[in-house]
């Protein structure tokens, strides 16, 4: 019944009224995908929060805070990279491949793997020979070092890999990976806090993203060649253009990423070192519920970002404007609901966790404003993102991080743990506000230019 009513929602958005009657068929693809991503999104959003939950009940909160900033230590290295060639990635494979132009393809998958490659193996030795700074600078266990190099490994090539998928149009074989993948997590997180075993929390994760490198790898070397077939040669090909285009996209694209997404990671590791790692525990407990509330906004912007990429390849500009016209109105509606039913369950909630997060009831209620503004910016994101206006969203990033270290300097002092949450917040709400904004004074002007 439930996917039925989200199939029935995304129909409303992606097709207009009289389109749907006089060809039901015409997005079945896009239906599909949403489908499938929704399904995929549920398991990833549970992830977090069932090891979040979990740990922090058979471990306390002082674990969870610990495994967190070991966990958010390797998020931030690797959102450089996975951002970089994931973002750029995903855009090109989808305009190219809605374009057909097969040279251009085939490069762009080359430089994610050669580029990637080169990369992770310049970090591993970077960590390798300055592991004693590192460890003691972030507050890491000495016995984690190579975990934490696997882990950046697995995770980077995990990004990259979903990210190709869905440039690729292999939305339902990802996601039957994705879930497979999800599953030997749960098992595996429920086995390590039924036993015991606190020295391999991480390993978790590794197993999980092992899992799904072997069988992502295993279909895209089935599907590549009947990808491949789908286009042809272009009269002209510049590896020089190409890469220019990439590289110029990636850059953007990870600085605004980093400075979004990595402010809430580093959130994590402020608190384990200036603070202590319960702190640390009850502040990621508290993200971990919002991970699971932004799981549907996610559904939108997984699919819609290559789909934007692809139509303004084929120069669809009325039918993006549709798209993001009834999305937004859409997940504002829903937002609303959220996290009005969040601000009146908080207590219900955290209470789950065990006794040591009742205090995160505080940090709960300064990051709910910051939660509504970013679920209402999805569609907002996905338009500039995947048109022409990349630069925008990574402005607001950069503003998001900027506010975040100004208000931490002044409200931790002051505020301890509710400090970090409200600069976190007041960075979102800031930042985020203003790439709104921006995208409602661009789609103006690309409806005018339209």
């Amino acid at each position: 019944m439930a996917a039925y009513y989200l199939q029935s929602l995304l129909q409303y958005i992606l097709i207009d009224e009289k389109i749907n009657r006089i060809l039901p068929f015409l997005k079945s693809r896009l239906f599909k995908n949403s489908f499938y991503t929704g399904v995929t999104l549920i398991f990833i959003g549970l992830i977090p929060f069932t090891f979040n939950f979990l740990i922090g009940r058979t471990f306390g909160a002082n674990t969870l805070g610990k495994i967190n900033v070991v966990i958010n230590f390797c998020l931030i290295i690797t959102i450089f990279i996975s951002n970089f060639f994931g973002s750029a990635g995903n855009k090109f494979l989808a305009e190219y491949r809605g374009s057909k132009n097969l040279e251009n393809f085939i490069y762009t998958f080359k430089i994610i793997f050669f580029g990637s490659s080169a990369i992770l193996i310049i970090t591993g030795i970077i960590l390798f020979y300055g592991w004693d700074y590192y460890s003691v600078k972030f507050s890491l266990s000495d016995n984690l070092l190579y975990p934490i190099i696997l882990y950046i490994f697995f995770r980077t090539a995990y990004i990259l890999l979903r990210r190709t998928f869905y440039g690729m149009d292999l939305v339902k074989q990802y996601a039957q990976n994705e879930i497979f993948s999800a599953i030997i997590m749960f098992i595996m997180i429920f086995y390590v806090s039924f036993y015991h075993l606190q020295n391999f929390l991480i390993h978790t994760y590794l197993i999980s993203y092992l899992f799904f490198l072997i069988l992502g790898v295993n279909t895209l070397l089935k599907n590549f060649k009947d990808i491949k077939a789908t286009m042809y040669k272009a009269n002209s090909f510049s590896k020089k253009n190409v890469l220019k285009n990439f590289s110029r996209y990636g850059f953007v694209s990870m600085i605004g990423t980093v400075a979004s997404t990595g402010t809430g990671y580093l959130s994590v590791i402020v608190t384990g070192i200036y603070l202590n790692h319960s702190d640390a525990g009850i502040y990621t407990a508290v993200l971990s519920i919002v991970s699971v509330l932004m799981f549907f906004p996610k559904l939108f912007i997984q699919v819609f970002l290559p789909e934007f990429s692809k139509l303004f390849g084929q120069g669809e500009k009325t039918k993006i404007v549709q798209i993001f016209k009834k999305t937004f109105f859409l997940l504002f509606l829903f937002s609303l609901v959220v996290c009005l039913l969040l601000f009146f369950l908080s207590d219900s909630i955290l209470n789950l966790f065990g006794k040591d997060f009742a205090s995160g009831k505080i940090i709960l209620m300064i990051i709910i404003p910051s939660i509504f503004i970013r679920m209402i910016s999805i569609p907002c994101n996905a338009f500039l993102s995947g048109t022409k206006y990349i630069l925008i969203p990574n402005i607001g990033g950069i503003i998001i991080l900027v506010v975040s270290l100004i208000s931490w300097s002044v409200f931790i002092p002051k505020y301890n743990d509710a400090g970090v949450a409200m600069g976190y917040s007041l960075g979102i709400i800031i930042g985020i506000g203003y790439q709104i904004a921006s995208a409602v004074f661009k789609l103006r002007t690309f409806m005018v230019n339209n």
